[in-house]
């Protein structure tokens, strides 16, 4: 489907007393005449975008942000947002604007790269207590908190998660802007929630004027802020708690938390612990140290499948020259409340990222449904100056529904979610616990993507796979448990598993197109395995014992 970006002539009117041109001019000749008198009557400027869908007024708050608030006030007077776009539009969420690269002439040819532009320099985050509710005004960033520059949003719907994280300086003033923001906000997107019609999203002018320029200026309202006093908010805000993968976990000290923005993708960080910008040996340039973490639901697949599932797509890309595996292992993860987790431990460079390698260490861990994943990452040469503080991080995880902290129990009961006395873990696939790591790795993948797609897709295939798990998990546990404690047993299973996964693997050269296709395949298979592992042994025994016979001396008297 091919978008068209739609640029029609249109007149909105503006409730103010006078035209832009008219405007200006008395404002000037306001100033120069009355000089002190107006200001001391007038002291707070406000600034007004003129857009193709109406007017925006915003109100600066320069006390919470003074900073922020000079920056955005001479940009405006410059010119910087005349003709630039509202490039992101998310409903129900914000409109952002003030990316130079969307000015209108340059439109078509930097449309890739929109949201990557600024003025050219960064100013300190100025966080404060504001909440961001509907209507306010609050600079756009990147992952470092003092990324901010040029690039704002409006606020559509109440979003509170972004309370402290980002820095408010400003309000819509007028109902007449708030139809506006809902106009912008209601226009239809493409890819990247780039809005389709150009012209409606259009900043045409931006200028800086006062109250009192405005008809009828609606009075001063108390701004919504957090409660900063309330003890509760300091205590949970020490130990990060998400209820709903039932996880906590420590930040570490002097980091900042990002939160995921609305319409993040399932396999997007759901939180990331952002360090100090550190400088190179002999570099003028700095690089932030951040630790995410991803969780998603297992569904019907286990921990072990799961895993050996990401761990293939690992080797592939090794293989691929687009990762290079340093080391893996499958080990324990001892937290620092003695809790004991079975985890996938690596550490791997991945290439070709801005020409640049890019060294990351990771957990893979598991608990009841979920699987999570947590990933520390660096430049290069800083990569080995913070992987003390990813060791206390990953050892400060926890089980939020076990866990025994009064304030984190009284936060999941809130939720809804009841707190269980802590769950062993262990268990698990026998099959895929002696392939993990080893050679028969993708063969068993290549298996289960066989077992789903093949046979689950036939009556007798989903049958026969329903009695023989109740069977084969009955204990393939135990087993599983005893090959992580002695590898040489493990050796010996994967050993007398080779036959198997082998004997499986040639139904993947099967067209099986009917159940009794499926029948006689899975029929074949298993009278196959028992010739390999009954039959051919008790040949094999019974023909010893016959040539053992056969060699006997009779006995003389």
């Amino acid at each position: 489907m091919q978008f068209e970006f739609h640029f029609q002539a249109k007149k909105h009117k503006m409730n103010l007393k006078f035209s832009i041109p008219i405007l200006i001019l008395i404002s000037i000749i306001s100033i120069s005449a009355f000089g002190n008198t107006v200001f001391a009557e007038n002291d707070d400027k406000i600034v007004i975008m003129y857009t193709n869908s109406g007017p925006l007024i915003i109100e600066l708050f320069p006390d919470d942000a003074p900073n922020t608030v000079e920056n955005f006030l001479e940009l405006t007077e410059s010119g910087f947002y005349d003709d630039l776009i509202f490039h992101r539009i998310i409903k129900d969420f914000m409109i952002q604007g003030g990316d130079p690269l969307t000015k209108h002439d340059e439109v078509f040819e930097n449309i890739s790269l929109w949201g990557t532009g600024d003025a050219g320099y960064e100013i300190p985050a100025e966080f404060n207590s504001i909440k961001h509710n509907r209507g306010i005004v609050s600079m756009a960033r990147g992952a470092d908190i003092d990324s901010a520059s040029s690039q704002f949003f409006i606020v559509h719907k109440d979003s509170n998660h972004l309370d402290g994280k980002y820095t408010v300086f400003g309000k819509l003033l007028t109902e007449e802007s708030y139809d506006t923001l809902d106009k912008i906000a209601n226009l239809q997107t493409i890819a990247r929630d780039i809005p389709n019609d150009l012209f409606a999203s259009q900043i045409i002018k931006a200028a800086v004027i006062t109250r009192a320029d405005i008809e009828n200026p609606p009075s001063i309202e108390e701004l919504d802020r957090l409660d900063v006093t309330d003890s509760s908010l300091t205590m949970i805000s020490d130990r990060y708690v998400n209820t709903e993968y039932d996880f906590s976990i420590l930040p570490p000290k002097g980091w900042t938390v990002l939160y995921p923005e609305p319409g993040s993708k399932p396999n997007d960080p759901i939180i990331t612990f952002l360090g100090q910008k550190e400088q190179l040996p002999h570099a003028i340039n700095k690089f932030a140290p951040y630790i995410y973490i991803n969780a998603n639901e297992l569904g019907d697949k286990t921990f072990q499948e799961s895993l050996d599932s990401r761990i293939a797509q690992y080797h592939m890309m090794d293989k691929q020259k687009a990762l290079r595996i340093i080391s893996e292992r499958m080990d324990n993860l001892i937290t620092e409340t003695g809790r004991s987790y079975g985890a996938y431990f690596l550490v791997a460079k991945q290439l070709g990222v801005g020409g640049l390698p890019l060294p990351f260490a990771q957990i893979i861990l598991s608990h009841s449904n979920f699987i999570y994943g947590i990933t520390y990452s660096h430049h290069e040469e800083l990569f080995q100056n913070n992987m003390a503080v990813f060791d206390s991080t990953i050892k400060s995880f926890d089980i939020a529904s076990e866990t025994t902290e009064p304030h984190i129990s009284g936060l999941l009961e809130e939720a809804g979610i009841k707190t269980t006395e802590p769950e062993t873990t262990g268990g698990g696939c026998l099959i895929a616990t002696a392939a993990f790591g080893s050679e028969l790795a993708p063969q068993v993948q290549q298996l289960r993507e066989l077992r789903d797609n093949t046979v689950l897709q036939t009556e007798s295939g989903t049958s026969f796979m329903a009695g023989f798990n109740q069977f084969y998990y009955s204990f393939s546990p135990i087993i599983a448990d005893y090959e992580r404690e002695n590898p040489a047993f493990k050796e010996v299973v994967k050993l007398t598993l080779t036959p198997l996964l082998t004997s499986l693997s040639l139904l993947q050269y099967a067209e099986i197109n009917s159940e009794s296709e499926m029948l006689g395949y899975g029929i074949g298979i298993i009278l196959l395995n028992i010739g390999i592992y009954f039959v051919a042994p008790a040949v094999l025994i019974m023909k010893v014992r016959s040539l053992t016979s056969y060699n006997k001396i009779p006995k003389t008297i």
